[in-house]
């Protein structure tokens, strides 16, 4: 079960979110739902631009980023549509992520989606280590938070550190808070050049190239169903 951003744990998700669960599920080899907001986040607050040439092929297969598969015109629109729903969240300074909620013992499980964020960090990591030169010391302990909960996702036994259990319960509220903090970062570093940024838009033209990158037009390949 997911948590749809500032929402109860109960609320369902709205429709274009259950039908892109649908999509990811069909897919197979597709991030989930949660792993891919978050991996959508680290993408849209990269201090550099990475094109859904790129992305869309990790989303669809983080094991094996080749050439991105999409049966359908809807699967690539609503992969699109949440990309652009997380971009104007952050750009309304009111992003919150979409976690998976453990019913049975009502944890939040935080880990699925910082995954998610780790691998948008992996496509531009030396642009990522760039700022920790960055002199504003909000961004360094934004950054180290999110880098100290990627690392607690690698161990595999129970830390009695006090201070990781305390970030464990705090995640939920820290990183949504950690990721504005980068994006407002972001902006303010490359104002020119990401001031007017738009929204990729969900409608491809058939003769346009298409936006996973193969280097074909839309129509001869992911519109061609």
């Amino acid at each position: 079960m997911l948590r749809y951003r500032s929402m109860p744990p109960q609320t369902k998700l709205p429709p274009y979110l259950r039908q892109l669960e649908r999509v990811l599920v069909r897919l197979e080899t597709a991030m989930l739902l949660s792993e891919l907001d978050g991996f959508l986040a680290g993408v849209v607050i990269c201090p550099d631009i990475i094109l859904p040439s790129e992305w869309l092929s990790v989303a669809l297969d983080p094991e094996d980023a080749g050439e991105p598969v999409l049966e359908h015109e809807n699967d690539l629109r609503l992969i699109l549509r949440h990309y652009n729903v997380v971009l104007r969240d952050l750009d309304r300074g009111r992003y919150a992520p979409l976690f998976d909620i453990d019913i049975l013992h009502g944890e939040i499980l935080w880990e699925v989606w910082i995954e998610g964020f780790e691998r948008a960090m992996a496509l531009r990591p030396d642009v990522w280590n760039d700022l920790l030169h960055d002199p504003d010391e909000n961004v360094l302990y934004a950054l180290a938070g999110l880098r100290r909960l990627i690392a607690m996702t690698k161990v595999t036994t129970n830390s009695n550190d006090g201070l990781t259990a305390l970030l464990n319960e705090a995640a939920p509220d820290l990183i949504p808070d950690w990721v504005q903090t980068l994006h407002a970062a972001r902006l303010s570093d490359s104002e020119d050049q990401f001031s007017n940024i738009q929204a990729m838009s969900t409608k491809v033209g058939r003769n346009d190239p298409c936006p996973c990158g193969s280097g074909k037009k839309y129509k001869k390949c992911c519109g061609m169903n």
